[in-house]
């Protein structure tokens, strides 16, 4: 869950709980406007036990949500382009179209489709720059899916290409 809201506060504290659950305790902001906020975004907030003591819940499944990036197709070769076109453009039951797909302008891959998406990249012949962006944003970002799109932002510190 991401939740982003900005506030003036005197402190905030926030404790890691289980299962992905964390306690947030802030002072020096109204009630009323977090409760506000947290209902902006399509969470419900909930009083815990304890008075002031607030607790955000997500009426998604966890397992529900995937997080996605989206970056310039200026991070791959044109060889990784022509061959996603030819990838995401296969007829057969069980091609690499289930997982990497055209969208007109760019490409979305769909990584938790295989349990090694980048050996899976690098038998298909994907280039080795290509490949460390998507391990990048996987370990350093937790993605899920990787929108490469022409008009999408170059991303600092990756190579770029110029085709």
């Amino acid at each position: 869950m991401k939740l982003s809201l900005t506030v003036e506060a005197d402190t905030v504290n926030i404790l890691a709980l289980n299962m992905g659950r964390i306690a947030v305790d802030i002072d020096g902001i109204e009630l009323a406007d977090l409760i506000n906020v947290v209902c902006d975004n399509g969470y419900s907030l909930r009083i815990a036990d304890a008075p002031g003591k607030l607790i955000v819940e997500d009426p998604l499944p966890f397992v529900a949500r995937v997080n996605g990036i989206q970056c310039s197709t200026a991070h791959i070769t044109e060889a990784d382009n022509t061959l996603l076109y030819k990838l995401a453009h296969q007829h057969e039951d069980f091609g690499e179209s289930e997982w990497i797909l055209y969208t007109g302008a760019g490409y979305l891959l769909h990584l938790g489709a295989w349990s090694f998406p980048v050996l899976r990249l690098k038998r298909l012949g994907l280039s080795k720059a290509f490949r460390r962006l998507v391990i990048t944003l996987m370990c350093r970002y937790s993605a899920g899916i990787v929108h490469l799109d022409a008009c999408g932002e170059v991303l600092p510190g990756f190579t770029t290409f110029d085709w």
